[in-house]
């Protein structure tokens, strides 16, 4: 056998050895669908799969992804919804996407709106644990909002919460809060555990969030009802100006004239005649 025929042959060994040891099931989750060149999306894909094997909600998916991802561009965010939806009990097709996305667009909208400092006054309605009755509680309320990681996609945060009463007394509280897939917002305070509902669609307890073409600012104003006590909150805010603010609309966002909740009068003063001036904890 001359060396040319000796070489050959230890070429087709080699040829016939080495497929075993170039891929890897492990090291190619995606086979052939691996078509994100992108590693930021087959993360994202990667760690949502694991919390969510099964798929989720496409609202669920957006704010997970927004939450962990808050610099995503566009595209990968389309890109990870894209590739999870086939995973999802919901089957997201062509149609349902798009209105998925203009809602989501909607309560984006809103979560941006929501974030920011408003001070105003503020009623807690609740039942004395001694007696029974029901009794009120006034003061000055000034809240800020945050969105998590300072995304401006992300549908939650965190704030904090000063109330001062007429004496002078003060309380400061932290709090979590989220824009609901049907643009409700849930405040949930920290240390108490205590939950407020912000009901977007209610008939006689809304809230109004956003411009008030009346006085030409951004308020915030309505009704909260605790889903894990029997406390209800009442507030009048409007926007504060931020301390480097000069413009004219520092008391809007940006030049935006939306607003969000469906109520139309602001009757707090009417609901709160007669209130004590004080503080709760909550």
């Amino acid at each position: 056998m001359n060396m040319k025929r000796i070489t050959k042959l230890f070429l087709a060994l080699a040829i016939v050895a080495s497929p075993f040891t170039l891929t890897s099931c492990d090291d190619d989750y995606w086979g052939e669908n691996d078509y994100y060149n992108n590693s930021l999306v087959n993360e994202a894909v990667h760690n949502y799969l694991a919390k969510y094997p099964n798929g989720s909600s496409y609202y669920t998916a957006y704010n997970w992804f927004y939450f962990y991802y808050p610099e995503a561009t566009t595209s990968e965010f389309y890109d990870f919804m894209n590739a999870v939806g086939s995973n999802s009990y919901y089957n997201w097709n062509y149609n349902y996407r798009q209105d998925q996305n203009e809602q989501l667009s909607r309560l984006a909208q809103e979560a941006q709106t929501l974030t920011g400092e408003w001070a105003g006054d503020m009623t807690n309605e609740y039942t004395d644990d001694n007696t029974g009755e029901r009794k009120r509680s006034s003061f000055h309320a000034n809240m800020k909002f945050f969105q998590y990681r300072s995304s401006a996609n992300s549908l939650q945060g965190n704030g904090v919460e000063i109330d001062t009463d007429a004496r002078g007394n003060t309380q400061t509280l932290d709090f979590s809060w989220k824009v609901l897939d049907n643009g409700s917002i849930e405040i949930k305070y920290s240390k108490s555990t205590t939950i407020f509902i912000l009901d977007a669609n209610s008939v006689n307890d809304s809230f109004h969030l956003g411009y008030d073409e009346s006085k030409g600012y951004d308020t915030f104003f309505g009704v909260a009802r605790s889903t894990n006590t029997t406390d209800v909150l009442r507030f009048d805010l409007a926007r504060q100006r931020p301390a480097n603010a000069k413009a004219e609309n520092a008391l809007t966002r940006a030049s935006s004239t939306a607003s969000f909740g469906s109520a139309k009068e602001n009757d707090y003063e009417k609901t709160t005649a007669g209130a004590v001036n004080g503080l709760r904890k909550r």
